[in-house]
């Protein structure tokens, strides 16, 4: 069974139940009994049969990147129309359609 230590977060094997030092940073750490009703997550219980795995991060979102036609210097823009050069401060128009709001 993995269990990760509660002081340094190192994750390691053990046999089953018991006490174990962290082979990292030496902290004893209580492991319970594998059923569903021993098993706690954040200090509750977990429901039977419920999964205790955390959900996994979300990729971040791809953003454009443009080159500046003056000094050939490339960088990421956010979506705008057109950009300053961080480089050089010319204009550079990034194929981006703003959102434009009216009211």
């Amino acid at each position: 069974m993995r269990v990760r230590c509660g002081a340094c977060r190192t994750q390691f094997e053990v046999a089953g139940a018991g006490r174990f030092a962290c082979p990292v940073c030496g902290s004893v750490n209580v492991v319970r009994g594998a059923s569903p009703q021993d098993q706690e997550m954040g200090g509750y219980p977990t429901a039977g049969g419920m999964a205790t795995e955390q959900p996994q991060p979300q990729p971040a979102p791809v953003l454009p990147r443009v080159t500046c036609p003056e000094c050939e210097f490339s960088f990421v823009v956010g979506r705008i129309a057109v950009a300053a050069c961080p480089n050089c401060n010319a204009e550079v128009p990034t194929g981006q359609e703003t959102e434009e709001t009216t009211e």
